[in-house]
């Protein structure tokens, strides 16, 4: 699309608010992103640094500046955004004017990554990128695309300084080709005082294949997502998991919508959050089915830690065509005394027996991983488990 147009389509929606989650003024926060000087030993690694190790290539923003963007695959080319900024992936899967906060990312971003993985090639080690923040607006442009037949995992952390007031906007692209397939991980570690606003759309080819995870591991004022995958070829599927650790008064709007338009489609949404304090959580997930044979399957499973907590959990199913299979299964329940008494009786601290029940409770799909990432995001789940402990 013409940067033209995608700055006129934006200008008329900067006071457009999403159709889901709380209202944020964004107008305080632009302007306002501090220019810290602080390095990676900011970060918390352990949270956000799943490619621990080799990796393919890796992109490293803090604030509005680039600390790193290099690859060292000659299968992965990767480049600052601003490079690519009208090309037939940029502002196609997500339109400039969807709310104020993508209308934010076209008219005042900086920053963001364009990554392109080569036709037919199997990409083995992650692709790691990293946005961080010392406070202030963050407002981040990425696309990844796939060509036919390639491979590939991209593991992304982002994390702001403790305390530090801030607002991450980010609006990611994914396109996959015929036969591609891409594992998208991330892992969100923010702050009390933070709202964040990804706005995420993948668009699959045939035979293209999807995996997402998405874990939050921290409090954080307001996150509001709903990634959207469009799978408009034949035989096209997806995985998408999220799992959301709610903490202190944070509100967590939070899910996922596949589209399965290609003939004999399918996918597979799970949402596992766990509420403790007095956090609100609403998690949603929708299956929308219009291609002959295709097929969906949506899981709700909330825990509730604690009084004050709350959590509504929405799955929909939606089909114009009559040969399609929607099933959904949706649960919100707290932890059984029997279990937490029998934990203890063996030895454990109430502590640590919460922890083992919730690690148990969190568990997902973890197979479509090479076994590096598996074992950190092992890692990351173990720690999401003790941090509901109290």
């Amino acid at each position: 699309m013409r940067k033209s147009l995608v700055l006129e389509r934006a200008r008329r929606a900067l006071s457009k608010p999403a159709s889901h989650g709380p209202d944020v003024d964004i107008t305080m926060y632009l302007g306002k992103a501090m220019r810290g000087k602080e390095k990676a030993s900011g970060v918390p690694t352990q949270e956000v640094n799943l490619g621990k190790g080799r990796v393919s290539a890796m992109y490293y923003q803090i604030n509005e500046r680039i600390e790193i963007l290099k690859s060292v695959s000659p299968c992965v080319e990767i480049s600052p955004i601003d490079n690519v900024e009208e090309s037939e992936f940029v502002w196609n899967a997500v339109p400039p004017d969807l709310d104020k906060y993508v209308a934010s990312v076209a008219l005042y971003g900086h920053g963001g990554f364009f990554v392109r993985v080569k036709k037919g090639c199997r990409v083995e080690l992650p692709i790691q990128t990293c946005f961080f923040m010392t406070g202030g607006a963050q407002l981040v442009h990425n696309v990844i695309v796939v060509e036919e037949g390639a491979e590939a995992v991209v593991v992304t952390g982002c994390s702001i300084m403790p305390e530090s007031i801030g607002f991450h906007a980010a609006v990611t692209e994914i396109y996959l080709s015929r036969g591609a397939k891409l594992i998208d991980v991330m892992i969100h570690s923010w702050n009390n005082v933070t709202h964040v606003r990804p706005r995420t759309v993948a668009i699959l080819e045939s035979g293209a294949t999807y995996v997402s995870y998405y874990v939050n591991m921290s409090r954080t004022r307001t996150i509001q997502t709903m990634p959207k995958i469009m799978l408009k070829g034949e035989g096209s599927q997806c995985y998408a998991a999220s799992v959301v650790l709610g903490l202190g008064e944070g509100y967590y709007d939070i899910g996922s919508y596949a589209v399965l338009e290609g003939g004999e489609s399918s996918a597979q949404l799970v949402s596992k959050v766990v509420a403790r304090d007095s956090a609100k959580i609403v998690s949603r997930l929708r299956i929308d089915a219009h291609g002959r044979g295709s097929r969906g399957f949506a899981e709700c499973n909330a825990l509730i830690l604690g009084e004050g907590a709350g959590v509504s959990t929405i799955p929909e199913l939606v089909s114009s065509t009559s040969d399609a299979e929607l099933y959904h299964e949706a649960s919100i329940g707290k932890i059984r005394g029997d279990e937490l008494e029998y934990l203890m009786l063996k030895g454990f601290t109430e502590r640590e027996a919460i922890a083992l029940l919730v690690r148990s409770f969190v568990d997902v799909k973890l197979d479509f991983l090479p076994p590096n990432v598996r074992k950190s995001m092992n890692s990351v789940l173990e720690l999401l488990a003790k941090r509901s402990s109290g």
